[in-house]
């Protein structure tokens, strides 16, 4: 049995595209219609509040990542509408990726969460590390670092992901995005209430230990953000 499947698309707007019109494409057209295909079970949009970018990043969680390339929604883009087409013209990026879930979860989500409504906080995580310690960074996640979070007021979820694939990515900074090549390996999607969670005592614990800064000086890539949550959708 194929992995559930997330569609992660990191997206900017730039200078040739208002936000409303870009929010309302996207709210109103686009996400509707992969919603209306079952085995896309949710997705949910939300804005940075660091100060990196992009600054859009949307979620789509999948009954696997064979979704994307069937009916109905292989069909999707040349089925597109002119104002899509128009949208992707003037757009600066619309990146793309596609994981695979790491399953079990290692912790159940927090008592009465609904994957109807995420967040409202989300930090996602990047790790690229050599062939040699993928185990050890595995066995940090399992053994140590999710419990840890588990613990943390305001947690409600953590999950990991592979990367399968990358692109393509539309936009004026398609090129350059694709140029960088491949992305890291690892993804982790952390779900917190509020921001409060990031000044305690248990989430600074929970990402200062030794063995947590053994991983961080060894990885190749480490690449946190943090968003809030605008919108979600789910399957009825």
């Amino acid at each position: 049995m194929s992995p559930q499947g997330l569609l992660f698309v990191p997206s900017e707007v730039g200078p040739n595209l208002s936000e409303a019109e870009f929010n309302d494409w996207y709210d109103n057209e686009h996400v509707p219609l992969r919603m209306a295909i079952p085995s896309i079970h949710t997705t949910s949009r939300w804005v940075a509040v660091d100060d990196k970018r992009p600054f859009h990043l949307a979620l789509y969680d999948l009954e696997s990542c064979e979704v994307l390339k069937q009916p109905p929604y292989s069909t999707l883009a040349s089925t597109a509408s002119e104002r899509e087409r128009d949208v992707f013209r003037r757009v600066q990026l619309l990146d793309r990726r596609t994981y695979d879930r790491i399953e079990p979860d290692v912790v159940p989500p927090a008592a009465g969460y609904d994957e109807r409504a995420p967040g409202p906080v989300l930090i996602t995580m990047e790790i690229e590390v050599k062939p040699e310690l993928e185990d050890e960074l595995n066995r940090w996640y399992r053994e140590e670092h999710i419990e840890l979070l588990a613990n943390v007021p305001g947690w409600r979820r953590t999950r990991r992901f592979v990367l399968r694939e990358t692109g393509p990515a539309k936009g004026s900074d398609a090129a350059e995005v694709t140029a960088k090549g491949k992305k890291p390996k690892y993804l982790a999607v952390h779900e917190w209430e509020s921001m409060a969670s990031f000044e305690t005592a248990e989430f600074k614990h929970a990402t200062s230990t030794p063995w947590r800064m053994k991983m961080f000086g060894s990885a190749d890539t480490w690449h946190g953000r943090t968003y809030r949550l605008t919108r979600a959708w789910a399957q009825q």
